[in-house]
């Protein structure tokens, strides 16, 4: 379906322009919706920062922090748990942009949150072999 104001693709299930936000269907009589004004100092901060994918965005933060040792393994899932969510959302709303938010999420909180626990069952299974001889 095509928004009437911006001529933005939309699915058909939408009720607002996933492109500019105005209602796919307007009240017949009622005044048009005001265009909301840029903020000042929206310059490339929304094109780098992924704001309207939030998972995206923290699965970035907890993937980085997933580095400290002893909170690797939480944060690490965690961020890949929510970059995987991330993706999905960027998908299904391309204007939310944050592909490559997930994917660092996804990949350095995998590689720290499982390396960690693969560590730590390596571990426990090495220190419950050494008491059984």
């Amino acid at each position: 379906m095509k928004c009437s104001f911006c001529n933005g693709e939309n699915p058909e299930a939408s009720v607002t322009c996933v492109h500019c936000g105005r209602s796919l269907y307007p009240v017949p009589g009622a005044q048009p919706e005001p265009v909301a004004a840029a903020a000042p100092g929206d310059g490339a901060a929304p094109a780098i920062i992924p704001y309207k994918n939030l998972p995206a965005l923290i699965s970035y933060y907890l993937g980085v922090f997933s580095a400290i040792p002893c909170a690797g393994i939480p944060l690490g899932l965690t961020a890949f748990v929510l970059g995987i969510l991330g993706l999905k959302r960027a998908k299904a709303h391309p204007e939310a942009k944050g592909k490559v938010h997930a994917w660092v999420g996804i990949i350095v909180g995998g590689l720290f949150g499982f390396g960690y626990l693969v560590s730590l069952i390596i571990l426990a299974v090495m220190g419950a072999s050494s008491r059984w001889r």
